[in-house]
């Protein structure tokens, strides 16, 4: 089969065998991939380490075969972000990581494509790294269809004065609709309020936000996750990192 010529960001790499490498790349043209690296692990290789690294931004080309793995030929590197700041550099990874946890493969995404190479550049510039993590994780519930609702009830569609809000149903609820969910969790408006408007926020503006408290923060991020692990049934902890970056300890 003819070889797909590819755009990727490196999302994880495991050592295989002796010289060679298994990459999880989240392609523009074919979505999340998985694919072996032969012989890059030597001396002599002409393939320079931080083109298999994660972040990193690569063209090459993918060859399909019947395993579960693809090959990856002829890697040339694009783009790798010099994220000096260590906040910064542990959202990037903790970002990649959701990403490879949660999109299915070979699903063709082009707009998380792009959020995602946006994430690595402005994170390379930011001072506030955990205002566009938690954006980045609201679009991202959004590009993989699980919500959010956030202007009226998700299963009656009525507005009302106070909601809960469902990882379930993927966004608010009424108090005359919380029966008919699996246990909805309180939301204060203040939260709908920025959860709102960082909905509607191009991801790239985001980026030039400059304050929002870590308490609310901390809970838009609650409510993203409990909509993740809804939708995906993850059976471990995936979300433990995620404190150190909702803190006001750094």
């Amino acid at each position: 089969m003819a070889p797909i010529k590819i755009a990727a960001i490196v999302l994880k790499k495991n050592n295989f065998r002796e010289t060679s490498v298994i990459l999880s790349l989240y392609s523009q043209q074919m979505g999340k991939v998985r694919c072996v690296l032969k012989g890059v692990r030597t001396h002599n290789s002409r393939v320079p380490p931080l083109t298999f690294t994660p972040g990193s931004l690569i063209y090459g080309f993918y060859y399909m075969r019947r395993s579960e793995l693809g090959l990856l030929s002829s890697p040339v590197l694009v783009n790798a972000h010099e994220i000096q700041k260590r906040k910064n550099l542990v959202v990037w990874y903790i970002i990649l990581n959701l990403v490879n946890l949660f999109t299915p493969e070979r699903e063709k995404e082009e707009k998380l494509f792009l959020l995602l190479k946006d994430a690595g550049r402005l994170l390379s510039l930011l001072d506030t790294p955990e205002i566009l993590f938690v954006g980045f994780k609201i679009k991202l519930v959004e590009i993989l269809g699980y919500g959010v609702e956030l202007n009226r009830c998700i299963i009656c569609g009525q507005q009302d004065r106070t909601y809960l809000f469902s990882g379930k149903s993927g966004g608010l609820v009424c108090a005359n609709c919380r029966k008919k969910d699996i246990d909805p969790v309180r939301i204060s408006p203040n939260v709908i309020t920025v959860m709102k408007h960082l909905k509607k926020t191009d991801f790239l503006k985001i980026g030039m936000i400059k304050k929002i408290p870590m308490d609310i923060l901390s809970s838009i991020n609650f409510y993203m996750n409990i909509t993740l692990n809804y939708h995906t049934g993850l059976n471990k902890i995936w979300w433990g990192d995620e404190k150190d970056i909702l803190s006001n300890n750094h």
